[in-house]
């Protein structure tokens, strides 16, 4: 909901899109090489939703090490002195010096889908930090119940006093953005063509109309496209416009170096792989964003919650309808009509929320400059 909003992510996450490629206003006009009227590469933007660039690239994960409980490397205790273990804490030795990079995620054994590493498995929120080359994790104990568990059973059975129930054994990875890859499915963008028409004898048909870059694409086939390996750069990180070149990269050399197009004019399309979405503070959603979830969140329930007193007050006071204008005491309220008409809801937790994002959002337009 609030992506959709926002105009980007409340935290960043991977993102594999396909967006057109912007041509003149004027379809009567085309470029026939790969420069704006500033001499830029053309800058695309990114889908809406895309604000906060990050980086640009496809998501590398690298296998750190793996912390058990048998190894000591994995322990759960009891920070709160209640009698029941509510933290877990992984450690595990390593050279790295910057502890962002790393992400704890449960081990195979413990997916019940038989999937590899990603964020469906990915354990968070935790903190993690290092010193005198040990990197440290930490986070809720309950974050570590072991996913496979849940498969067919009532999660209400699931004793947290039994340690059977968590996991025993957990993966770390190493997780980075890779730029440089150099094949068309690890590229950081990848240009593409749709195949050109031949009219009959009198149209050029030459080397010029093919767009043959994939050795399965016949150049010919309406059903083909013709597809280049590309390198992006963040020409605006907030509003997600992206600069795209088509490259080649010296393996030799390790250098990439930029390329006229392979074919005599414009691309339709280019996929560009990235991180997207707002920075974290201490490696969690930022503070403004936390507040803002956790009211959204409870104006969405839909019933109340088994918690305790001063909790459900809390929870009452964000999902009381400001729509009602009467009820067993007549009440009525004060509210301008400009409050209820969001596309969040009638709720004092979607108004709220509602007035925080008109003030954070991204809104695209158009200027007319002379």
């Amino acid at each position: 909901m609030l992506r959709n909003y926002l105009g980007y992510d409340v935290a960043p996450r991977y993102r594999e899109e396909t967006v057109a490629w912007p041509r003149y206003f004027n379809h009567a006009e085309t470029r026939v090489a790969n420069w704006d009227a500033q001499g830029l590469f053309i800058a695309p933007r990114l889908p809406w939703g895309s604000g906060h660039v990050q980086a640009i690239g496809v998501e590398s994960l690298t296998l750190a090490g793996t912390v058990t409980i048998a190894g000591a490397s994995l322990v759960y205790s009891d920070e709160d002195g209640d009698g029941l273990d509510d933290t877990f804490t992984a450690t595990l030795a390593t050279a790295e010096t910057d502890a962002d990079k790393f992400a704890i995620y449960f081990a195979a054994a413990d997916r019940f889908d038989g999937s590899g590493v990603g964020e469906r498995w990915r354990i968070r929120p935790v903190v993690a930090t290092i010193a005198a080359g040990t990197l440290t994790i930490k986070g809720a104990a309950w974050l570590c119940v072991r996913p496979v568990l849940y498969e067919g059973v009532s999660p209400d059975s699931l004793d947290p006093d039994d340690s059977a129930n968590f996991a025993t054994s957990l993966v770390i990875y190493m997780r980075e953005t890779e730029p440089d890859g150099n094949t068309l499915a690890t590229s950081q963008a990848m240009i593409i063509w749709e195949t050109e028409p031949c009219h009959g004898w009198w149209c050029c048909c030459g080397a010029c109309g093919d767009v043959d870059y994939s050795p399965t694409d016949a150049s010919r086939d309406p059903a083909a496209e013709g597809r280049a390996i590309a390198r992006a750069g963040i020409r605006d990180a907030r509003l997600g416009i992206v600069g795209i070149g088509e490259a080649v990269l010296d393996v030799t050399s390790g250098l990439w170096s930029a390329l006229p197009w392979g074919a005599c004019r414009e691309p339709e399309r280019v996929q560009v792989r990235y991180l997207a979405g707002h920075a974290l503070e201490d490696q969690d959603v930022s503070r403004e964003f936390q507040t803002l979830i956790a009211r959204l969140a409870a104006a969405e329930l839909g019933r109340p919650l088994c918690a305790c007193e001063p909790a459900n007050k809390e929870l009452y006071r964000w999902q009381f309808d400001l729509s009602r204008t009467a009820g067993n005491n007549d009440e009525r309220f004060a509210i301008s009509a400009q409050d209820l008409d969001n596309p969040f809801g009638h709720r004092r937790g979607h108004v709220w929320a509602w007035k925080q994002v008109k003030a954070l959002r991204i809104m695209p337009g158009i200027t007319d400059q002379m």
